[in-house]
């Protein structure tokens, strides 16, 4: 089967109404990005793999995994920060790139205690020409939270730790706060970095239900 073809050839009872916030988005559904500087996003379709979803005190947030038409994967989430609404979309690092954006020794200092490291990018790793900023400062040091597999949009959180993965979450963002760089350190060391743009919601150019 297809990409999309799992879209076609429903009948009228089994179409979902039009979507009309990414907030809303379900695995299978499709989202299409309007003319972007990522060459990846960029008048792209992706599908809705999974929802996850973060917890970090009172505050909880919901994670889009969407995958390309070419295999490659990037992670949404809709944000809303004191009323104004935006998009967070993250690419992974890994470790080589991660030692290619950033000195080693100065990226370290990112998990020393308190917040205000500040990180240049030496050089950009292929596929980040426009996922990255020159300058960052980091902004949140070490937050607590958790990580919970699954959509608990409209189901509680599980009560008990053993249901969710602890981690460490560190932030840091560029002066004109449209890129950002989230680090995510795990029980036993595991660390997973992402470089992320922050985009409007126009920038999404449509949003299809699928099943």
């Amino acid at each position: 089967m297809g990409f999309f073809d799992k879209m076609l050839g429903k009948n009228e009872e089994e179409v979902r109404p039009p979507l009309q916030h990414p907030k809303d988005l379900c695995v299978g559904d499709i989202v299409k990005f309007a003319f972007l500087p990522q060459d990846d996003l960029t008048n792209q379709r992706y599908e809705v793999i999974e929802v996850n979803t973060y917890d970090f005190e009172d505050e909880m947030t919901t994670s889009f995994s969407l995958k390309g038409e070419s295999g490659n994967i990037v992670w949404l989430s809709a944000v809303n920060e004191d009323g104004e609404e935006y998009l967070a979309v993250s690419k992974k690092l890994t470790r080589g790139q991660v030692t290619t954006l950033f000195d080693a020794d100065a990226f370290a200092e990112v998990f020393e205690e308190g917040a205000g490291t500040q990180l240049d990018r030496i050089e950009t790793p292929e596929g980040f020409e426009e996922w990255t900023a020159n300058h960052y400062t980091e902004i949140e040091d070490c937050s607590h939270g958790y990580y919970h597999k699954g959509d608990y949009r409209n189901t509680e959180l599980p009560k008990y730790e053993d249901e969710s993965e602890s981690l460490e979450f560190y932030l840091l963002e560029d002066d004109d706060e449209d890129y950002a760089v989230e680090i995510e350190v795990y029980k036993g060391g595991d660390t997973e970095v992402y470089a992320v743009v922050y985009l409007e919601l126009s920038a999404i150019d449509e949003l299809m239900p699928g099943q």
